[in-house]
C-alpha cells in the first residue's frame, strides 16, 4: 500500500508542471542571450467549419537589428514556394512562380509587429505581462520532451482582432518554445501551429540572410493601393 501510494506521488511530481514564475525565469535568461534563430518549422493550418488542414514545411530565420528591430525571413517549400519578410513597418510576400511580391503595412493590423512575430523567442517577461494575461496550461509531452504550456491572452482589442490566443511549450530546464499554436476564430476551433526542429540559437546570420533576392521584372503589389 505504501509503495503505491509512494508510485502515486512520484508519477504526480513528474507531471507536475513549472510554475508560471519558473518557466518566466528562464525565458528572460534566454532573452537576454537572444540575438539571432535558425530553425526548421512544420506548419499546420486548421479551418474548422471546413475542416480543412493545410500542412506545409519551412525554414525561418530570425534576428535583432539595431535600425530595423526585429527581422524574419520564413522560407515556405512544397506546392507553394515563398518567401516571407516582416520588418519594421511590413511584411512581404514573394512568390517566385508568379514573380510577384506583395507588400503590407503592417500598422494596418497592429501597433506592436512582434505580436506577428514568433513571440516566444528574444521576449522579456515584463514585456510579455504588458500585452498578455500569462496563465500555465499544463504540463505536457512533446515529441518526447517534457514542457510547460503557457496560455497567453492579448489585452488589447487591436491584438484580440489577429488571434484570439498565443499557446507557447517551453521545454523543461529552457526558455525557447519548441511548439507555438495560434488560436484563432469562434471558440478557438481554428489555429495556426508551428512545431519546431533543429533549432540553433544564435547562428552567425548575416544582413543578406534575409534578403528576398528578388528576380528581374517582378512585379511588386501593394495591398490597398
Amino acid at each position: 500500500m505504501k509503495r503505491a501510494f509512494f508510485i502515486l506521488v512520484l508519477t504526480a511530481l513528474r507531471a507536475r508542471a513549472d510554475s508560471l514564475s519558473e518557466v518566466l525565469a528562464r525565458m528572460d535568461q534566454a532573452a537576454r542571450a537572444f540575438r539571432s534563430l535558425s530553425a526548421d518549422v512544420h506548419k499546420t493550418d486548421y479551418i474548422d467549419v471546413l475542416s480543412d488542414t493545410q500542412v506545409e514545411d519551412a525554414t525561418f530565420k530570425m534576428k535583432k537589428q539595431a535600425k530595423s528591430g526585429v527581422v524574419l525571413l520564413a522560407e515556405f517549400r512544397g506546392r507553394d514556394p515563398r518567401k516571407m519578410r516582416i520588418a519594421g513597418e511590413k511584411i512581404e510576400y514573394y512568390h517566385p512562380k508568379a514573380n510577384s511580391v506583395e507588400i503590407y503595412d503592417t500598422r494596418k493590423y497592429t501597433k506592436s509587429v512582434d505580436q506577428i512575430l514568433l513571440v516566444g523567442f528574444g521576449v522579456s517577461s515584463a514585456d510579455l505581462q504588458k500585452k498578455y494575461r500569462i496563465v500555465v496550461g499544463g504540463s505536457e509531452t512533446i515529441r518526447g520532451v517534457k514542457t510547460t504550456r503557457l496560455d497567453l491572452t492579448p489585452k488589447s482589442a487591436e491584438a484580440k482582432k489577429i488571434f484570439n490566443m498565443i499557446q507557447l511549450w517551453i521545454p523543461e530546464n529552457k526558455g525557447n518554445p519548441i511548439q507555438e499554436k495560434r488560436l484563432l476564430g469562434k471558440e478557438n476551433k481554428d489555429y495556426n501551429l508551428f512545431e519546431f526542429s533543429n533549432e540553433q540559437i544564435n547562428p552567425a546570420l548575416s544582413d543578406s540572410d534575409f534578403e528576398l533576392n528578388l528576380l528581374p521584372g517582378v512585379k511588386r503589389i501593394v495591398a490597398g493601393k
